[in-house]
């Protein structure tokens, strides 16, 4: 059974489809349908129910999943402990995170490491804090960078903190020098927050129920690129992570305040791996590293 059969049928797998799959792996579609063919042959079973919305595993498949996760996640160790030998530094780390964090920290923290090592490739996927969690889970991530979920007992976490939520303004705007701004004052101004199924709206809702106001966004949206376009252009602030908006901040695009009772706004930060998973030398030393740029609790 060949590494390269089993990284096709794990992509059709994830991605629901030979299409999918064939664009994720930039392969023609008829040599990944060629590779699941051959392992069906070769196993004497069908690996996939094909369904009106997708390729779905078979019972087959499903255990097929588990198993080629684990043989690919040990072929790949093999190559990177072989060409540490020969003193190479190359390879594939794989990262996962929320939205939040994917603006700078994620990227910032990148382009550091392959400064320094440039055989060293990465991926770098933006997705639902519990695709983050499920992706590490599954092997399809090495590292994921999330708010904190639930207890996974597929994960073990690495690092968590807890970071303030701030309130993001232009630069210029009435809020922008305010020393503490207690959430009953955003009332006065346009808001834009995360959808309700994100953890940052969970909280800040939970925080003005605490508080008795309810605060109606002018603005819902997933996509951070486009909540700091319609800050910086109106008088709207948004409520976030600090370490999601830092580099905006820092570079002086705009201004953050404070909110009043921060106890309440603030929310846990993690990074996690797989758990009982050898890691890759390269990913371990990225994890390290990227792990000591992070804050920490007092």
């Amino acid at each position: 059974m060949q590494t390269t059969s089993l990284r096709y049928f794990l992509t059709v797998a994830r991605c629901g489809s030979i299409a999918a799959a064939s664009t994720r792996l930039n392969v023609a579609a008829s040599a990944i349908s060629r590779q699941i063919a051959n392992l069906e042959s070769e196993l004497g079973c069908v690996l996939f129910e094909r369904r009106p919305r997708g390729m779905v595993p078979s019972p087959a498949g499903d255990l097929l999943v588990d198993h080629a996760n684990q043989i690919l996640m040990r072929a790949d160790l093999a190559v990177s402990e072989i060409l540490g030998l020969q003193g190479t530094a190359r390879g594939l780390i794989r990262v996962a995170g929320s939205e939040g964090f994917a603006l700078d920290v994620l990227p910032n923290a990148i382009a550091a490491f392959h400064a320094r090592f440039s055989g060293i490739r990465f991926e770098l996927a933006v997705m639902p804090p519990m695709k983050v969690t499920q992706s590490v889970a599954s092997g399809e991530a090495d590292i994921g960078m999330t708010f904190k979920m639930g207890k996974d007992p597929g994960l073990t976490i690495v690092h968590e903190t807890t970071v303030a939520m701030l309130g993001l303004c232009a630069k210029g705007h009435p809020l922008a020098d305010a020393a503490s701004v207690p959430l009953r004052t955003l009332q006065d101004y346009p808001v834009v927050l995360m959808p309700e199924d994100t953890t940052s709206r969970q909280v800040f809702d939970a925080a003005c129920r605490d508080e008795g106001i309810t605060i109606e966004p002018v603005l819902t949206t997933n996509s951070l690129p486009s909540i700091l376009s319609f800050v910086k252009l109106t008088k709207a602030v948004v409520p976030l992570a600090s370490l999601s908006i830092l580099g905006p901040v820092l570079r002086g695009d705009f201004a953050a305040f404070p909110l009043a009772d921060s106890a309440r706004t603030s929310r846990a930060v993690q990074v996690a791996v797989m758990r009982d998973r050898r890691l890759p030398q390269p990913v371990r030393i990225f994890l390290d590293e990227f792990v000591s740029t992070l804050p920490t609790d007092p």
